[in-house]
């Protein structure tokens, strides 16, 4: 498999591989060695490999491509667990992905992307107030 962009796969990047045993895998890395990468196994042609962590050569792996949504839907579910892990600078980029698309909020309120019910745990405004945040 050749490498994907710079070349250079690192801690924490999504790749594709093929483990020793000939398995096909997608996981993310755990740590890098030399030419040996541990990778946390996320799916797997073998089931029981999934959840697992295996040893693989850097030429084996591929570097996945960074996810970009872009769909408003998967913009909130984002910008959902930016909230529930208190990711403040996260949060405030998706909410201008979320507006530059302009698309309508579950509120009804175009380009605002959530209530200020579920805004106001970042911004301090009261919850549900009506007031822009």
């Amino acid at each position: 498999m050749e490498q994907g962009f710079d070349g250079r796969i690192g801690v924490g990047d999504w790749i594709s591989a093929t483990s020793p045993e000939d398995e096909k895998l997608i996981g993310y890395v755990e740590s890098v060695s030399g030419g040996t990468l541990k990778v946390r196994v996320t799916q797997c042609d073998r089931p029981e490999t999934v959840g697992t962590t295996v040893e693989t050569k850097t030429s084996k792996a591929k570097k996945l491509p960074d996810y970009e949504p872009s769909a408003p839907e998967q913009l909130r579910d984002l910008i959902e667990l930016a909230l529930l892990t208190h990711d403040k600078p996260w949060f405030e980029e998706l909410m201008a992905k979320l507006g530059a698309g302009a698309a309508p909020s579950p509120a009804g309120r175009p380009g605002r992307g959530y209530p200020n019910r579920l805004r106001s745990r970042l911004t301090g405004k009261a919850s549900g107030d009506g007031s822009e945040a």
